[in-house]
C-alpha cells in the first residue's frame, strides 16, 4: 500500500519556519509520523516542500499511513489539517504510452571520473540547462522519457525553481563532528511519457535520485490538460 498526504505550513510560526529552513529536521519530524518499524518496505517516505503564494505545502508519500497531527499542532494552519489519500487506484492505471504533467524536485548530480584508482567525487550541476539535461538523460532508467513539442523538438519540461540548502549536520565518519551540508535542489515541471509501466511505478515508490532524505525524488502526477 502506499498514501500519499498533504499538510499546509504556516511561516508565521516558529516551528515551521524552523523545519522549512533545514532538511534534515523535515526529515526528522516527517519520520516523527510513522511508528518504528524493523520489516522492509517496498516503498519508502519521500517528502517535498512547495513554496505557494502564502505559505508551503508539505508532501509526504508513504507505505503506512501517517499521523501528522503533531506537525499540524505546531507549525500547521488550525484550520487545514493534513490531508491523506490512498495511491493504489492511480499506480494500478499507469500504463505505457500515457502522458501526464508531473513536478518533481531532484538533486541533479555527476560523478567526476575515476583518478589514481579513487572513486571521483559527486558534484552538482549548477546551469539550468545541465539540470534539463540531468532529468532527460535520467527519465529512461526511471521508466518515461520528457515529451518533445512536435515543431520544435524541444522537451516540454522547465527548471520552475532552484535552491540551494545549507544545514549543519553530524558526519558520522568524523567522530560525529558538525560539518555544513550544501545541497543543490531544482524543481522540474513538464509532460512525460510512460515507456516501462512498471519500472516508472517502483520509481514514484522508491523515489528518484539522490538526497531522498533531503526533500527530493518525490514525482507527482496530474492530468494532461
Amino acid at each position: 500500500m502506499s498514501y500519499f498526504s498533504r499538510l499546509l505550513l504556516n511561516p508565521q510560526r516558529r516551528e515551521a519556519r524552523k523545519i522549512i529552513s533545514n532538511p534534515q529536521a523535515m526529515h526528522a519530524a516527517v519520520l516523527m509520523a510513522f511508528p518504528p518499524t524493523e520489516s522492509p518496505q517496498q516503498s519508502r517516505v519521500l517528502w517535498r516542500l512547495d513554496q505557494q503564494e502564502h505559505g508551503y505545502a508539505l508532501y509526504v508519500q508513504s507505505p503506512e499511513k501517517p499521523d501528522l497531527r503533531h506537525l499540524h499542532e505546531v507549525a500547521g494552519w488550525e484550520s487545514s489539517p493534513a490531508e491523506t489519500a490512498h495511491l493504489g487506484k492511480l499506480l494500478q492505471k499507469l500504463e505505457n504510452g500515457q502522458r501526464w504533467a508531473f513536478r518533481f524536485t531532484g538533486n541533479p548530480v555527476k560523478s567526476l571520473p575515476i583518478e589514481n584508482g579513487k572513486r571521483g567525487r559527486i558534484v552538482p550541476h549548477v546551469t539550468v540547462d545541465q539540470q534539463l539535461g540531468w532529468l532527460v538523460h535520467k527519465a529512461s532508467q526511471w521508466g518515461f522519457s520528457i515529451v518533445q513539442d512536435p515543431e520544435s523538438e524541444i522537451p516540454l519540461a522547465n527548471v520552475s525553481e532552484r535552491h540551494d540548502q545549507r544545514f549543519s549536520r553530524k558526519n558520522p565518519h568524523d567522530e560525529g563532528r558538525r560539518g555544513t551540508v550544501t545541497l543543490r535542489q531544482a524543481q522540474f515541471d513538464g509532460v512525460l511519457e510512460i515507456t516501462d509501466a512498471q519500472l516508472f511505478t517502483d520509481s514514484l515508490l522508491q523515489g528518484m535520485g539522490k538526497s531522498k532524505a533531503y526533500g527530493c525524488g518525490l514525482m507527482t502526477l496530474r492530468s494532461v490538460s
